[in-house]
């Protein structure tokens, strides 16, 4: 029997009766051509290839009007005795169902870029945030999204269904099979358009790294830091510490001259004298050119804060302009605000603002006042001119006037904190865009860092940088266990660190803390729905695929004021993980540098008020070899440092990038009897842990082995 071939609404399927090889096709209407997202073959439950005897049955079925089927019967030994294999397609999506201990397995082609495609869940009702650094997948997985197009693919299934991923053809695999107790297995395919953009209500464009950071920056920034005693002389003392710190645990720091630049107080009025067009001169008095080629020289990238729509003082071209702007009306940003009606204020003012910044030498902006502007634009809609367009089409106007002035290679931050609707204004010509109010205090950190990402982790690294805002950390606000609550949640969710505090304020551990999260892991949502936290824990799980092997590490945050809370961590359903079948994990505790043990399927944390606990949890392979439970160069404890590890038979080698002159702590599960020689470095056992001190005066990779003897 010959290969067939059929389609119905967006799908269509190949199937060759003979090979059991099979294609699933997707197509739009508007497009012109259609992609086979899934292909595979049928093989035994048991094992080895399905040998057809003899030509099997076919039938169609046109059901209701509704739907196709095709369904091919096959008889013999060979196929347990009876086998039909189902292809079923409605206009809305299809499904693979089949009778037999058959299994249907194969690759998934998601995008034309695999690195854009990542494995997510659809209907997760997890209280923690999750995120994946490579392909991570695990066993609660059932959608993979595409970046770049917004579409995602579900798996329904009614039966076995795993994902996971090849690495030598560089694409996710899945593997739909047998489940006792249910009959007739089904696999409903269903495909998503503009996923996110739906789902967050924004205006959808993929994330696009091609400037200076495929990663989130590090840097440093005035305005938590030193506020309105922003100055020269405090910009460049701090970027000077800043690359003394931490310029060898990322080769890009970022330093930020925030709004004081040309503002001294938050009441509008224009105090200090300074415009957009020129820095207060007692502060800067230099100048911000002279400011950002110092920055230079001392390997950091400057960075300036801008707000275009509005000043305190008239700047020369508002005075050139008077009918451009509309005024006096105070706000904490400003009292004249241009009119976005008028066609010189686009095609002149905005872009002679940022043809300014980028002459005196600054590769990033910050673009704040949009909120407060429209706003304004709201209230005094009448002295705008009444046009027939809205403030959200002029608000994306003006925006989109900037970020063409500025092009493509400049980091561009929005800092339109209020809600989904101020960042959707300009989400899709951004590269970042601030999440939340202000977090200074405690309060005010867990409300608007840990609960606006829990509400906008969909957006973050698809459509751009989710910013949570400066890292605070010092004693003014914090003790040291909300310290390292801090560091933990900006350390493992992946967005950008932007210090905020002066380096004379931190004391040698919070200095340590913050080396343990620099240069920032890439990391992708695994739920592409916002969540809303609850209950006294903050949970983040993160999960990491790399060629060498997975794990996931787990940050448990306790927010009660004064009762010490105790976790119970279930490997299977909390994180995903494989447990009943003799599986075991190791759980390393970072911050506390222990191995607590290995467990088959849980564990539990007891974490003190305001603290946070970070565990790496690691499968623990059954071949009788160490097994690395954790790193101390960085937070993801091989997230970011690990490079290569290879387990042979007595052997376990692999390399580690480390900081320049300081030692990294690899640690090792070493099962019961195990006898270890290790080189590289210092080695030291204790029981069932062993630890093995590296070094690289210069920095960079370090090779390190352990024998088996």
């Amino acid at each position: 029997m010959k290969a067939v071939y059929n389609s119905y609404g967006n799908y269509s399927f190949w199937f060759d009766p003979e090979t059991l090889r099979f294609k699933c096709f997707y197509h739009r209407y508007e497009d012109d051509r259609e992609f086979a997202f899934l292909e595979g073959k049928v093989t035994h439950a048991d094992g080895g290839d399905v040998r057809v005897q003899q030509e099997p049955g076919y039938e169609q079925k046109i059901i209701d009007g509704m739907s196709k089927e095709h369904i091919f019967t096959y008889r013999g030994e060979d196929l347990t005795h009876h086998c039909d294999v189902f292809f079923q397609m409605l206009p809305d999506d299809m499904a693979i169902k089949f009778h037999g201990r058959i299994i249907f397995s194969g690759t998934i082609n998601w995008s034309e870029n695999p690195a854009d495609t990542f494995s997510c869940q659809y209907d997760s009702r997890s209280l923690m945030l999750q995120g994946s650094s490579g392909p991570a997948t695990s066993a609660a997985d059932n959608l993979v999204f595409d970046r770049k197009n917004d579409r995602a693919l579900r798996f329904t299934p009614r039966g076995n269904f795993e994902l996971g991923f090849d690495w030598e053809k560089n694409a996710y695999t899945f593997k739909f099979s047998p489940k006792e107790g249910v009959p007739q297995k089904s696999l409903r395919l269903k495909v998503f358009e503009n996923f996110v953009a739906q789902n967050m209500n924004m205006r959808y464009t993929p994330i696009d790294k091609n400037n200076q950071f495929p990663t989130p920056p590090v840097g440093w920034m005035t305005w938590y830091a030193t506020r309105f005693d922003a100055c020269e002389k405090e910009v460049l003392e701090n970027t000077a510490k800043l690359k003394e710190t931490f310029g060898s645990y990322t080769d890009k720091l970022v330093s930020w001259v925030d709004w004081e630049w040309y503002h001294k107080n938050i009441k509008g009025d224009g105090e200090g004298g300074g415009n957009i067009c020129s820095p207060c001169k007692d502060t800067y008095p230099h100048g911000l050119a002279f400011v950002a080629e110092k920055i230079k020289e001392m390997g950091v990238i400057p960075a300036i804060w801008v707000g275009p729509t509005c000043e305190g003082n008239k700047n020369k071209w508002f005075e050139a302009h008077p009918d451009c702007i509309i005024g006096p009306y105070p706000r904490w940003c400003g009292q004249w605000w241009i009119n976005p009606v008028k066609a010189e204020v686009v095609n002149e003012y905005i872009p002679m603002v940022m043809d300014q910044v980028k002459d005196w030498g600054y590769e990033v902006v910050k673009w704040d006042c949009q909120t407060m502007t429209s706003y304004v634009w709201e209230e005094y809609w009448d002295e705008l001119g009444a046009p027939e367009i809205s403030v959200d089409q002029l608000e994306h106007r003006i925006i989109e006037s900037g970020r063409r002035a500025l092009g493509d290679q400049v980091y561009l931050l929005l800092c339109n904190p209020v809600c989904d609707h101020d960042i959707s204004v300009g989400s899709d010509l951004c590269d970042a865009a601030r999440i939340g109010a202000d977090i200074f205090k405690w309060e005010e950190f867990l409300e608007h860092a840990i609960g606006h990402l829990f509400h906008f982790y969909p957006i973050h690294n698809t459509m751009l940088y989710a910013d949570c805002d400066n890292i605070v950390i010092r004693s003014e606000y914090n003790t040291i266990e909300q310290a390292r609550t801090r560091v933990s949640f900006y350390g493992l969710s992946g967005v950008p660190v932007t210090l905020g505090d002066r380096f004379k304020e931190y004391d040698a551990e919070r200095i340590d803390m913050l080396r343990r999260i620099i240069p920032v892991v890439d990391m992708n949502p695994v739920e592409l729905v916002s969540k809303k936290v609850s209950g006294v824990s903050r949970k983040f799980l993160a999960r990491f695929a790399r060629r060498f092997g997975s794990w996931q590490v787990i940050s448990v945050t306790n927010t009660d004021d004064a009762n010490v809370l105790e976790e119970v961590i279930r490997f299977d359903p909390d994180c995903g993980l494989k447990t009943g079948k003799g599986e075991k994990y190791a759980v390393y505790d970072f911050w506390n540098s222990r191995l607590i043990g290995v467990f088959e399927k849980e564990v539990t944390i007891s974490v003190a008020p305001h603290d946070t606990a970070v565990l790496r949890i690691t499968p623990v392979e059954n071949d009788g070899l160490p097994v690395l439970v954790s790193s101390s160069r960085h937070i993801t404890q091989g997230g970011c440092e690990l490079t290569d590890m290879c387990r042979k038979e007595k052997s376990l080698s692999g390399k580690v990038i480390c900081a320049a002159g300081e030692p990294c702590k690899l640690s090792f599960f070493i099962p019961e009897g195990v006898c270890v020689a290790a080189s590289g470095g210092i080695w030291e056992q204790k029981d069932f842990c062993g630890v093995l001190t590296v070094e690289n005066p210069a920095g960079g990779e370090t090779d390190f082995r352990l024998d088996v003897q």
